[in-house]
């Protein structure tokens, strides 16, 4: 996965919205092009990492995004993130470069609370590689890696890995086909 983010690291996105007004967000680094469009809660006490050209569009639903203490949330370059999205990072959660996360995504890398008394539940990183596209309402879940070039079906769970260029689907998401993906082909957003 190829994230460089030494473009800027004084701390704050400054994010373009309609009507070319400027939103500092706390980041620990963030690199050039950033923009929100809507509402976008950030909740940063960990690290927040953003690559080069990410967008949040954060309407007509608004996103949230929480980092915890300890905890590392990497966005790479050329990322679009749409409306309803739900990030809950406690450990690790990395997104690759020209990956586009459809709307009423769902990304935890932990349960948050455990489901009885004998439940040894943690947090566990989570891997979303390079050109992924996550359809709307996939819900990603702890300790998952998604391979370079897959796309997740629209509503699908993601409880385990996921190769790489394949379409999975379902609840569990499993794989349902393989794509063909040429080398260097780069997955585009409108």
């Amino acid at each position: 996965m190829s994230i460089a983010y030494n473009k800027i690291s004084f701390g704050k996105l400054l994010a373009v919205l309609k009507g070319a007004a400027v939103l500092p967000i706390k980041t620990s680094t963030v690199g050039r092009l950033g923009r929100i469009s809507g509402k976008l809660t950030i909740r940063n006490k960990g690290r927040f990492y953003v690559g080069q050209n990410v967008s949040f569009h954060a309407k007509p639903l608004p996103s949230s995004v929480s980092v915890e203490k300890q905890a590392e949330l990497w966005v790479g370059d050329n990322v679009f993130f749409n409306y309803g999205l739900d990030i809950g990072c406690t450990q690790s959660i990395r997104i690759g470069s020209n990956t586009i996360i459809g709307p009423m995504v769902n990304i935890i890398d932990t349960n948050f609370h455990p489901v009885d008394m004998e439940d040894r539940s943690r947090s566990k990183n989570i891997v979303i590689s390079d050109n992924v596209w996550i359809g709307r309402g996939a819900v990603i879940l702890p300790g998952v890696t998604i391979g370079a070039n897959s796309v997740i079906a629209a509503g699908s769970i993601v409880t385990r890995d996921i190769p790489a260029n394949v379409l999975a689907g379902g609840t569990p998401a499993k794989v349902i086909r393989e794509l063909q993906i040429g080398k260097d082909w780069i997955r585009r957003y409108n």
